[in-house]
């Protein structure tokens, strides 16, 4: 029997790897009390990766449709739903980088369902690359949060609204 080379171990396993990288980082966020941003994303990113174990258990493979996933589309749906939310009211650069990522996966997969012949090569990059710009853009995120909080102290987890509010009403400006 051929003995395998560890980076085809690693390449075979990446799934799992990225998983395992995905919860420590989660777990790291909830351990440090971060604020609420860097736990919901890395709870997000997490999460996608749970569900879709889940999704392949409880279904035994995949459900195919014109092409694509539907599995994967819909968890990479949810995910953009839910980063793109906080990527607009985070007081953070880094949330953009993750949910412009998203954005690359779900047009992966509206490449696939548009197309008959497509490459899958194509797909698959589409697909899980978006993944590896996210935990770069997380764990860089984590990093610039804590030293940012080091330098300057707390602030703001999210971005004022510009609307006006109970506290602040607005003003009227004269002549208007």
């Amino acid at each position: 029997m051929p003995e395998h080379s560890w980076l085809e171990i690693l390449w075979f396993h990446k799934d799992k790897i990225q998983l395992a990288v995905y919860a420590l980082l989660f777990l790291y966020c909830l351990a440090r009390r971060m604020p609420a941003p860097e736990c919901v994303l890395s709870g997000a990113l997490f999460g996608m990766g749970a569900i879709d174990k889940l999704h392949h258990l409880a279904i035994g493979g995949s459900i195919i449709w014109r092409h694509a996933n539907v599995g994967h589309l819909c968890i990479d749906a949810l995910a953009m739903a839910g980063m793109y939310i906080v990527a607009l009211h985070a007081n953070r650069i880094y949330p953009l980088w993750i949910a412009g990522a998203q954005i690359i996966a779900m047009f992966g997969h509206f490449y696939r369902l548009a197309l008959e012949e497509i490459n899958t090569f194509a797909y698959d990059a589409m697909a899980v690359t978006p993944s590896y710009i996210q935990f770069v853009a997380m764990l860089l995120g984590v990093v610039c949060h804590m030293s940012r909080r080091t330098r300057l102290g707390k602030y703001p987890s999210w971005r004022r609204s510009s609307l006006p509010t109970l506290e602040t009403p607005a003003r009227i400006l004269p002549g208007a």
